[in-house]
């Protein structure tokens, strides 16, 4: 079938064969991972040979809803292999008018979550699998446009609310706080293991210790700071709950093993000043 052009509206996103809504954006890179050879007595590259691991990085990101069922898809699908840690693999397939690409053995190597006051919530995660194939089958039509109902639509938090226990004088609590936006981020950087006689790896295991970050920016009215007279840093539990204008939650994060890394004040003319925390909190499963 000829096509004219790909419009956003014609591509779709599938999971282990389920379709994921609310995709904000999508990208798939596939770069050559070569090894130069240099002949002896040349002062350039002679010859260049593809390596044993060839890739595809596929990134996305998401508006978080409640879901058609009342779970919000973007952790629906993340949690179905065990956690981050896990070597549990994602096959993706992205579907247009024109044809499908396929990418097996996907592990997840990134997972961020962003929110600000007043403004929709996005979620990003980035894939590591094998190669992606092309084919100009399985592509969707015009009816195959879909229009998803979700219970209470895109998240808009218009307060963030903040508490912390067990931190000492390094947690943060937003009784008196402006919260403005905050983010929750982890990197899972993986090592290959390839068997003998095989080009692609069979597992991706992730590199330990694993851990994540917590950054929160608020608007300053008060004195805050960072507390360097104990040599063991507090750690604790963070919990973050975003509610509606009526102080109705929409969701909340509650991460454990919490520690404050660094404390930033900045201020800008005709601008409010702004204060930073930055913990980093252990990935245990």
């Amino acid at each position: 079938m000829a096509v004219d052009r790909i419009h956003s509206s014609d591509i779709q996103l599938f999971i282990d064969g389920s379709r994921i809504p609310a995709v904000n954006s999508l990208s798939l890179s596939t770069p050559k991972e070569v090894i130069d050879i240099q002949r002896l007595g040349t002062a350039h590259i002679t010859e260049r040979v593809l390596s044993s691991n060839q890739t595809t990085t596929l990134q996305m990101e998401m508006l978080l809803t409640t879901g058609a069922t009342g779970v919000d898809p973007f952790y629906q699908f993340q949690q179905r292999h065990g956690g981050f840690l896990t070597t549990g693999k994602f096959d993706f397939q992205v579907k247009d008018t024109a044809g499908s690409t396929v990418m097996n053995d996907a592990s997840l190597t990134n997972y961020s979550i962003n929110a600000s006051v007043g403004e929709l919530i996005r979620g990003n995660a980035t894939y590591l699998g094998v190669g992606a194939t092309f084919s100009d089958g399985g592509a969707i039509s015009i009816d195959d446009q879909s229009n998803d109902d979700f219970i209470k639509g895109f998240m808009r938090p218009q307060k963030i609310q903040i508490t912390t226990t067990t931190n000492g004088q390094e947690g943060i609590n937003t009784e008196s706080l402006h919260i403005q936006d905050f983010s929750i981020s982890v990197d899972l950087p993986r090592k290959n293991v390839t068997r003998i006689g095989q080009r692609n790896p069979s597992f991706r295991y992730p590199e330990l210790p694993a851990g994540g970050s917590i950054e929160v920016s608020m608007i300053k009215n008060s004195v805050t700071g960072l507390d360097l007279s104990s040599l063991v840093c507090d750690s604790g539990v963070i919990k973050i709950d975003l509610k509606d204008d009526l102080g109705n939650s929409l969701m909340d994060f509650v991460t454990s093993g919490c520690c404050l890394e660094n404390v930033d004040e900045s201020t800008s003319l005709d601008d409010n000043t702004t204060i930073n925390f930055s913990y980093y909190f252990p990935i245990i499963q």
